[in-house]
């Protein structure tokens, strides 16, 4: 499977309404990403730590560690005949698998070690301003591993990261081992929190960033873009077409179809690694997958790496290729859409309901389907993560603009809950506590929900009035009307 199209490009609006509001936050961070990485220019030559530096440069590191989770104990008991049996305790096997919310999909092996890979940019004329950033291959970046996180990297490098210069994010990865999340709602999958498997996240991450750390060396960063198609689909079509047409006629595709590449380079102009930015899912494996992996965005790492350094262990490669989300929203990498899989049925085999991703008005055998569907999902995640790494491959030796600038670092508590704004014709609003509506039980095409829940419940009344008595023991509802929240 190859890039089916790649074009070079460039190029946005602004917004004009709170939707395109939000999606310029986050515009605006990934740009502030990029502007952090920066440095400042000079014509000097100088000494840091016994180093000759050229101005120009700046000090890059990277860095790889395993966060799957290791052999916790190894027991050999003797048997009858020396038959030996041997206990392995690993948070990999009969701990519930994050991202699908599925109780009955434990995990029972390993399919590819899940891995952090850290990028450090420091600003060469003051190595104290630096930036590190953390890709993991988990379902989110939780903020209770974060924080332990640094406090970690705080112990071992004082004064040198802190909350404020350490991202930490995740590939989405829906087959990584769960239970580490401090939050409610994951933990009820999980059974509670696993201890063992934070554990393993912030032992891996940590020893990333050590290892990032101790690689800082002179450097150039590039940046380039390209569109990649046939590794994602919008797998919501109908709802975006509710977007005005107006907006929808700024774009190409329903959903975005851009890398952006950022290459990290040594002082003599060789590639050392990469941070490769592209929305879409991490859900090439199905919900009753039960083996870890690192899903698509994982394999196009191990792709890359192992193009770089074919003779190398997977993950003790000196190269070290991060693929990253962007703004994955409704991206599926299921690109062949949803059928019914309903054998016996009169739909069985027929394209799903389009407005609520039903089949036989329920959601159970809507599944969306991998291009490499008639062999496995195992090689529909092989394919889309293939395609990935030459969309990344293709834009790391065409043409990369230079990055130039000083680095810095800004860190905010936002509190969305009641974040207030104006909208364009003055009128103040704001935002109110987060809810889960019905339409959300009813999962996705890329992994169904559960009873009679349907995607697209745009109302406060559900089908079956039993989980209007649920939702009132469970919660009580916002005093805010819908009408005080729509805007």
């Amino acid at each position: 499977m190859t890039v089916s199209s790649l074009s070079f490009h460039g190029g946005s609006s602004l917004p004009s309404n709170f939707v395109d509001l939000l999606r310029s936050l986050f515009h605006a961070m990934w740009n502030g990403l990029l502007s952090i990485t920066a440095f400042l220019v000079s014509a000097s030559i100088f000494q840091q730590n016994g180093v000759q530096l050229v101005a120009g440069q700046y000090l890059l590191g990277l860095g790889v560690g395993d966060v799957t989770g290791f052999v916790h104990g190894l027991h050999v008991i003797s048997g009858r005949a020396g038959r030996l049996t041997t206990v392995v305790r690993s948070p990999v096997v009969e701990t519930n698998l994050m991202g699908y919310a599925s109780l009955g999909q434990v995990g029972t092996g390993l399919h590819m070690r899940q891995r952090s890979r850290a990028f450090i940019v420091a600003d060469a004329a003051s190595p104290s301003n630096r930036v590190v950033f953390i890709n993991a291959d988990i379902g989110m970046g939780d903020t209770g591993v974060r924080r332990s996180i640094i406090r970690e990297l705080s112990s071992k490098y004082p004064g040198v990261y802190s909350k404020d210069n350490v991202a930490f994010v995740a590939t989405h990865s829906h087959a990584g081992v769960g239970g580490y999340c401090e939050n409610l709602l994951p933990q009820i999958t999980s059974l509670g929190y696993v201890k063992q498997t934070a554990d393993a996240i912030v032992a891996g991450t940590v020893r990333a960033v050590q290892r990032a750390h101790s690689s800082l060396a002179p450097g150039s960063l590039k940046l380039g873009n390209a569109t990649v198609l046939d590794a994602n689909i919008n797998r919501s079509p109908t709802a975006y077409l509710a977007n005005p047409a107006e907006e929808r006629a700024k774009y190409s595709y329903d959903v975005d179809k851009d890398m952006t590449v950022l290459r990290f380079d040594d002082q003599n102009g060789n590639a050392r690694g990469l941070l490769s930015f592209f929305p879409v899912h991490g859900t090439s494996l199905y919900i009753n997958n039960t083996l870890v992996s690192s899903d698509n965005k994982g394999m196009a790492a191990f792709l890359y790496e192992t193009s770089v350094e074919p003779n190398a262990m997977p993950g003790n490669t000196t190269f070290v290729a991060g693929f990253t989300q962007s703004n994955v929203g409704d991206t599926s990498p299921n690109t062949l859409g949803p059928v019914c899989q309903s054998p016996g049925k009169e739909w069985d085999g027929q394209p799903c309901d389009p407005d609520h991703s039903t089949c036989g008005g329920t959601v159970q055998d809507c599944r969306g389907r991998g291009p490499g569907f008639r062999v496995s999902d195992f090689e529909s995640n092989r394919i889309i993560g293939d395609i990935q790494f030459r969309g990344a491959q293709k834009i790391m030796n065409g043409p990369l603009s230079a990055v130039s600038g000083t680095v810095r670092s800004i860190h905010v508590y936002l509190e969305m809950a009641t974040h207030g704004f104006a909208l364009p014709n003055g009128t103040l609003v704001s935002t109110c506590p987060a809810a889960l509506g019905y339409g959300f039980a009813g999962g996705t095409t890329d992994g169904p929900g559960l009873l009679d829940f349907t995607q697209g419940s745009n109302t406060s009344q559900p089908q079956n009035p039993f989980w209007e008595i649920v939702k009132g023991h469970i919660s009580r509802a916002s005093k805010k009307t819908n009408t005080d929240i729509d805007f």
